[in-house]
């Protein structure tokens, strides 16, 4: 958008993330950046550039994209469902699949090892091992007993079933 197109109370859409928001502009500030507030959730957000809205908010028709959205993912069937994760192994798959090759408790540098040895997982990363902890430290913390991993020793994993 261009800065002269912008009105004070109007309400225009910006993107965030990947979300499209209502931001309703307050006022105008001397230095030239905007104050609006998010029509969802009341909150005052600041922007510094006309670039970063996306033009006239329509609710009723942003509610359609995002419901045509939803009921298109809901009705794939489970089979492409699996097709599309099968395709791509997260680090915390893969990490399974390694303890239950190894059948014992294994520290992360061996996991990530055999993991990146084996094609299980591909990573840029410059700490995979830290990574590899911490996702599993955080599935133990979140799901309790229902975690796939269970800690044996310091620095040491193995499967919990």
């Amino acid at each position: 958008m261009e800065k002269a197109d912008i009105k004070i109370s109007s309400i225009y859409a910006m993107k965030v993330g990947k979300n499209t928001i209502g931001i309703r502009i307050m006022s105008q500030n001397p230095d030239g950046h905007w104050v609006g507030v998010n029509v969802n959730t009341n909150k005052e957000v600041i922007i510094k550039s006309a670039d970063r809205l996306c033009g006239v908010y329509h609710a009723k028709a942003n509610r359609a994209v995002q419901g045509a959205k939803k009921d298109a993912e809901s009705s794939n069937d489970a089979t492409s469902k699996k097709e599309r994760t099968g395709s791509k192994h997260g680090g915390l798959s893969a990490a399974v699949r390694v303890l239950e090759e190894a059948a014992e408790p294994l520290n992360c540098k061996n996991m990530v090892n055999l993991m990146l040895g084996k094609g299980y997982w591909k990573t840029n990363g410059k700490t995979p091992s830290a990574t590899i902890y911490s996702a599993i430290a955080r599935e133990i913390k979140a799901k309790g007993d229902n975690s796939r991993f269970r800690k044996t020793e310091r620095g040491k994993f193995m499967l919990a079933k």
